[in-house]
């Protein structure tokens, strides 16, 4: 795969670079107009709850990842492979070692449990407010499944190997994935914690080559985070 998918073809600045464009930008016009006109124009924003803000900005999120991972998908089917070869390149994805897998799994869900915690205690949990049920729910279902299949397959598994095939040494290429990936972020604190994140699954990744334990780890995090956020916090 990697000889048949030139650095040229591979257009790592679409997966890198333009996604902290997009969402940075999308974060900004959303939150943005929203604070703006409840200091300017508050009448029309007054029967928009927060909460309706972040379910926008987060639809946005999902469809954004889930274009740049149908797009991985593609290009990898153009250069005569399949997604598969990111996923476990070297054979059946559900025959990995257990060991590290249950390390990497208590591993990031202990940097997740540091960083509600340090969110927790500042009271810098998001704001949810005005949600209905049924987007409560699709939250808990729309984003372990986003994070966990689109961010992995991306992040980890097409940034690293191409990373890779341009010649990078094994910690450049977990270090700049890991940036990547941590920018896509909002606020300083996210990407601390998503940096490190990334540093543990790209290691992972590098050694192991397998996304299925970093796929179920990070859906199982996700499920949980957002599960306090939305109804517990």
């Amino acid at each position: 795969m990697n000889a048949q998918l030139s650095t040229k073809q591979d257009r790592l600045w679409v997966y890198m670079i333009l996604p902290i464009i997009l969402l940075f930008v999308g974060g900004l016009l959303t939150y943005g107009i929203y604070y703006a006109l409840a200091a300017t124009q508050p009448e029309i924003v007054a029967g928009v709850p927060l909460g309706q803000v972040t379910f926008a900005l987060y639809i946005l999120i999902a469809v954004v990842e889930w274009v740049l991972a149908l797009s991985v998908v593609r290009r990898m089917r153009r250069a005569g492979g399949s997604a598969m070869d990111l996923v476990a390149p070297h054979g059946n994805p559900w025959r990995f070692r257990w060991l590290p897998a249950a390390f990497v799994f208590l591993g990031l869900n202990a940097i997740m449990a540091v960083f509600m915690a340090i969110l927790g205690a500042s009271a810098g949990f998001p704001y949810y407010e005005g949600l209905r049920l049924w987007q409560r729910l699709l939250f808990v279902v729309m984003i372990p499944i986003t994070a966990g299949f689109c961010e992995e397959l991306i992040w980890r598994g097409y940034v690293i190997t191409r990373l890779e095939a341009r010649g990078r040494g094994r910690w450049a290429t977990i270090l700049l994935s890991a940036v990547a990936f941590a920018l896509i972020h909002s606020t300083p604190i996210h990407w601390v914690f998503t940096f490190l994140f990334g540093i543990v699954a790209g290691y992972y990744y590098s050694r192991e080559r397998n996304l299925v334990p970093l796929m179920i780890t990070h859906a199982v995090i996700d499920l949980w985070s957002f599960g306090w956020y939305l109804f517990l916090s």
